[in-house]
């Protein structure tokens, strides 16, 4: 069915099954993360975790308990964050520290070197941007430090995961267009 008849279907109370199916797709279905990937990206980020831990005060947790206490936000920063629009300290550390993680896994799984610049000012608006050389591998944009501060483990983990895979995608892609047609295809 043509779009703009799904929409003025759905003005006049008739709507189509396909259509119904769009409106009612959840996002209880969530993408099954490779664990692969997971894995390192817990691995990278503790041992960035380990850096910033200057005394080794923290060196004998688990992985789960690194990230639960030096990377988290509790649920009161991110409350602090939400009323006032300031980033907290909290924000101002992940951002970082997570897509330096994304950088280390994907120079892993591809053997490129992956530089990684992230700023975010005082009201949570920045960018996040992965390069090797002149290519461009993931670029983020923080409107009000969203999705940050992140305050569950998992969300941390989709969300490095999911700027992995992208990041690893575009490459493919890109290396993929270079075979064909060489680089001056690509130029602008």
């Amino acid at each position: 069915m043509d779009p703009i008849a799904n929409e003025s279907a759905a003005l006049m109370g008739r709507v189509a099954p396909e259509a119904s199916a769009l409106k009612h797709r959840s996002r209880t279905t969530e993408k099954e993360l490779d664990k692969d990937i997971a894995e390192m990206f817990i691995r990278r980020l503790c041992q960035l975790l380990d850096t910033e831990d200057f005394f080794g005060r923290q060196a004998s947790l688990s992985p789960q308990k690194k990230i639960e206490r030096l990377f988290l936000a509790s649920p009161e920063d991110k409350n602090k964050s939400d009323f006032n629009c300031a980033v907290s300290p909290k924000v101002r550390l992940q951002v970082p520290l997570l897509f330096q993680a994304v950088a280390g896994v994907i120079e892993e799984k591809s053997g490129v070197l992956v530089q990684s610049s992230s700023e975010i000012n005082g009201e949570g608006f920045g960018r996040a941007l992965l390069y090797s050389d002149r290519i461009i591998l993931v670029l983020k944009s923080l409107r009000a430090g969203f999705p940050f501060p992140f305050t569950s483990e998992e969300k941390v983990i989709r969300y490095g995961v999911a700027c992995v895979e992208e990041g690893l995608a575009f490459m493919d892609k890109f290396n993929e267009m270079t075979a064909l047609y060489g680089t001056d295809g690509l130029e602008g």
